[in-house]
């Protein structure tokens, strides 16, 4: 062979080499991308502490999205287009109920078809949220004409009969009860175990280790938040809406008042008076405020008051510090309760 057809030989093999070389790794990374590498169940949720408490549960057998952005409220919120896609292609939906987060059963009820639906209000025995407007109106009307009047929603018929309705925002029942650390290990953590076995039988085992490690740490985090608050020379807070009632209930504290009745609803001028005077008469140690609202108001009531304003988060978020897991953002909550009640 002539060294000219010896390098001409040379650069086919070399050739094929390369093709070889970049068609084998394209092969393996679409049977990643379709085959046996896939996570088992796709898991959708609405707020942030749904999809880690799946997360944990689920480890490597789920693939877990959530719809809520970080710093924005669940109360207000307007889904995209692109997270209707996302919806599309899951195999559950995880969300709170009660009115907190219906846009996202109502983006699966308007697509005709989706993903396994998992409501966890109807796991829980909720607390009634107290309309403290009303109340004022209340005592007020008392003083003037000596009479009781109700104190019931206008729309709460409707959520009695079993139906959530947006224009009430959350009714008179509060549905933040994530908030307690033992709903999550007995109500909460059980209700998505169930359906993640249910939809990957084959993963039983591997789904009930997982349970059981995540319910030894739920308690431990209870037990941390229990002996601290014990501690507490504070009981009465006052909150920027109606959030804590599960937490306080829990741990022996009482949500005094809160400065919005629901978000977006802006108190009247009488009841930020009635909020300052009652800041100083129980000598409260901070007021309450959410990254997911403006501070403004309890700023103003702060330095009308002569209390300070912290910050307690119930939602956190990938890439938000301190809060980045249920567990952590739990203690970091804790922290703030600590600073002002102690």
């Amino acid at each position: 062979m002539t060294s000219k057809k010896f390098a001409m030989a040379a650069v086919f093999v070399f050739a094929v080499l390369l093709m070889v070389l970049f068609l084998v790794p394209g092969c393996t990374s679409e049977e990643a991308k379709t085959g046996e590498l896939d996570p088992a169940i796709k898991v959708v949720t609405t707020i942030y502490p749904l999809a880690d408490i799946a997360g944990r549960l689920g480890g490597e057998e789920v693939e877990v999205s959530y719809l809520l952005p970080a710093g924005a409220s669940p109360h207000t919120y307007e889904p995209t287009v692109e997270q209707a896609r996302l919806l599309e292609q899951a195999d559950l939906l995880i969300y709170v109920g009660a009115g907190l987060d219906n846009w996202a059963v109502n983006m699966t009820e308007a697509a005709g078809s989706g993903p396994a639906v998992l409501k966890m209000s109807e796991r829980v025995d909720m607390i009634e949220t107290v309309d403290y407007y009303r109340l004022e109106d209340n005592a007020a009307e008392e003083k003037d004409h000596g009479h009781d009047h109700g104190h019931d929603c206008d729309c709460s018929h409707d959520h009695h009969n079993g139906h959530d309705h947006g224009d009430c925002d959350h009714g008179p029942q509060d549905p933040h009860f994530w908030l307690d650390p033992l709903i999550v290990r007995d109500l909460l953590g059980p209700a998505i175990h169930e359906k993640l076995v249910e939809l990957a039988p084959g993963e039983e085992q591997y789904f009930d280790r997982r349970y059981e490690k995540y319910r030894g740490e739920l308690t431990d985090l209870h037990e941390e938040i229990e002996d601290a608050s014990a501690g507490f020379s504070r009981t009465g807070f006052i909150a920027f809406h109606s959030a804590w009632q599960y937490f306080a209930e829990r741990y022996g504290l009482e949500e005094v008042a809160v400065i919005a009745q629901f978000p977006g609803q802006e108190p009247s001028a009488g009841w930020v008076a009635e909020l300052v005077e009652l800041i100083r008469q129980e000598e409260i140690g901070g007021i309450f405020a959410e990254p997911q609202f403006s501070s403004e108001l309890a700023d103003r009531i702060a330095e009308e008051s002569g209390t300070e304003v912290l910050m307690i988060d119930p939602l956190g978020g990938e890439g938000v510090e301190g809060r980045e897991s249920y567990l952590d953002l739990m203690r970091f909550n804790l922290a703030v309760f600590k600073e002002a009640m102690e």
